[in-house]
């Protein structure tokens, strides 16, 4: 900021093991978001290191970061981020024609309940469907890690259960690596594993040895 400093990260350490559901929770200014940037490719650290598969993601030039996000990162937004001129179905392919081994876009749409939907742009959908577009526009890239930036954040009770039940059970089908970040502490519970933050520290890890469902979780 100008000449001011602001050191958002501090000293921070975490692995992100294959297949696993993992959580990382604390409230807003706690570095969710700058590490979510971190490992998805955005952002570069001043210092430190992002290892992915071997590869130093800290010290690539930003041709190789473009392809690291096409080939092995699919992205989730809170506020969706869908292109408003195209319909559920071209938004799916827009990603799926980025991807070196894509997943079919139809059977995507279907997955998620919208293969009745596919010609409808974004405004003549609810935000919940939206939200499934997304997740079907991310999950279509078959990617190896699934970045979800407060997935359920715009949803009501309803339509976020559906849409965590949704990430799970492509991580259970395809086996993909997923983190959610999230200032809501109950939807830690559905993780695998559970990293809270505070002020750019990691506060605790926590395993979940017997994982929610996304119905029965308390919100």
């Amino acid at each position: 900021m100008g000449e001011v400093k602001v050191e958002v990260l501090k000293d921070l350490s975490f692995d992100v093991y294959d297949g696993e559901v993992l959580a990382m929770v604390g409230p807003s200014g706690s570095g969710k978001s700058t590490i979510l940037n971190l490992i998805g490719g955005l952002d570069q650290p001043n210092r430190g290191s992002v290892i992915f598969d071997g590869t130093d993601l800290a010290t690539v030039s930003s041709s190789v970061l473009t392809r690291y996000r096409r080939k092995h990162v699919g992205f989730i937004f809170q506020f969706y981020n869908l292109v408003p001129n195209l319909t559920a179905l071209e938004n799916v392919l827009s990603a799926a024609e980025l991807a070196e081994n894509p997943l079919d876009a139809k059977e995507m749409l279907d997955k998620v309940g919208l293969a009745e939907r596919a010609d409808h742009f974004p405004s003549q959908l609810s935000g919940g469907e939206q939200q499934r577009v997304a997740i079907a526009r991310a999950v279509v890239k078959n990617p190896k890690l699934l970045l979800c930036d407060e997935p359920t954040g715009a949803l009501d009770f309803e339509t976020g259960i559906r849409a965590l039940e949704l990430l799970l059970q492509f991580n259970q089908d395809l086996g993909t690596t997923i983190l959610i970040i999230t200032h809501n502490t109950a939807l830690a519970d559905v993780a695998h594993r559970v990293i809270h933050l505070r002020s750019g520290e990691i506060v605790n890890v926590e395993e979940n040895q017997q994982p929610l469902p996304p119905s029965e979780v308390v919100w």
